[in-house]
């Protein structure tokens, strides 16, 4: 898809700012581990789901950056925050799910961006 100037510069920050995010989310996966546990064990997700989350997002995070494997990672990257949204939404964490469902359409304005 051929796109002018202004479009590539949107293309690029959001790619940026999306990498951004998931690196340190993914990241803090594996910093933080202790906290992670506690909060997927509340939600009720198998022991260590977080940290198959944060290489998944980690992952994601460099293939953003890649414009060959941008749609298909921010795609990836927002059925994860999909399912965050509505795993925050099932245990009334309100603030949370407006968070990631933001960060979800930013995946999604990447996917659109960048798709072939």
């Amino acid at each position: 898809m051929k796109q002018g100037k202004g479009r590539k510069i949107l293309t690029w920050v959001l790619q940026v700012l999306l990498g951004l995010e998931f690196l340190l989310a993914g990241q803090a996966k594996f910093t933080r581990p202790d906290a992670w546990a506690k909060d997927f064990d509340r939600w009720g997700f198998p022991d260590n789901f977080y940290l198959v989350i944060g290489a998944l997002e980690l992952i994601g995070a460099i293939l953003v950056f890649i414009p060959k494997f941008a749609s298909k990672a921010a795609l990836g990257l927002g059925i994860i925050m999909i399912g965050a949204a509505l795993t925050h939404a099932i245990h009334g964490e309100f603030s949370r799910v407006i968070v990631t469902v933001i960060i979800a359409g930013f995946c999604g304005a990447v996917f659109y961006l960048r798709k072939d």
